[in-house]
């Protein structure tokens, strides 16, 4: 009799926190360099553009977006680095 198993109430219980596999970070948004050079206009940060790439901060750092849409940031490790890296991370929704 199909009955019964109409009476059943199925649930979903938590996984415990080893049973979860983690996943890789994603960022999430169609990012443009020119609205991410207003940003760094709003944020005092210097930039320009040459040959496709966003040169911030004198030069001594750049943001590229290539073919596949990734964005790469390239420069030397600085306090600069990381504020143009902490506002390029604000762009996106990261997963």
């Amino acid at each position: 009799d199909g009955k019964e198993d109409d009476d059943q109430i199925y649930t979903l219980e938590p996984l415990s926190l080893n049973q979860i596999s983690g996943h890789q970070t994603v960022f999430i948004n169609e990012l443009k360099l020119f609205d991410f050079k207003q940003v760094l206009t709003k944020c005092n940060i210097p930039s320009e553009f040459s040959g496709g790439v966003l040169w911030c901060c004198n030069g001594t750092i750049a943001v590229r977006r290539h073919e596949a849409g990734r964005v790469t940031l390239e420069g030397c490790i600085s306090d600069d680095y990381y504020k143009v890296r902490e506002l390029l991370y604000e762009q996106y929704a990261i997963v």
